[in-house]
């Protein structure tokens, strides 16, 4: 290597290494954890969704398993779908507090309904599995 090269990388890994040294403050980092951060609420949203479509899906399977159970389950299901749908349509409307809480309250109230439908169809088709043998 001649000795212009060797200066001239040596004066280059010195300027990196200084560089590298400096707070600076980087707003792009900022914009990155909003982006990040909006990712994540979407992915949260999005596998919420896919539960409430799994739960549709298992109710319908309860329509040939226990019909009179699905009944019940079902104008449970469809009362609490359409209170979430109007409460959707005031929710912009009240303080972050009352957001938060009805928020968590329909999500609640969601999960243990569809625990409760799990649940069903599970020890429906146990039992037809034990009446099978």
């Amino acid at each position: 290597m001649t000795r212009t090269a060797y200066c001239l990388t040596a004066t280059l890994l010195l300027a990196m290494t200084l560089t590298g040294c400096q707070k600076v403050k980087r707003p792009v980092t900022a914009v990155n954890k909003i982006g990040a951060t909006e990712t994540i609420e979407q992915d949260k949203k999005q596998r919420e969704a896919e539960r409430i479509q799994q739960c549709q899906h298992e109710l319908e399977a309860m329509r040939n398993m226990d019909p009179e159970k699905y009944k019940k389950f079902k104008l449970e299901f469809d009362t609490l779908m359409s209170g979430a749908a109007q409460y959707a349509g005031v929710r912009s409307s009240v303080t972050m507090g009352t957001q938060e809480t009805v928020d968590a309250l329909y999500r609640y109230r969601i999960s243990r309904t569809c625990a409760d439908i799990s649940a069903t169809m599970m020890t429906s088709l146990a039992d037809r599995g034990e009446r099978i043998q």
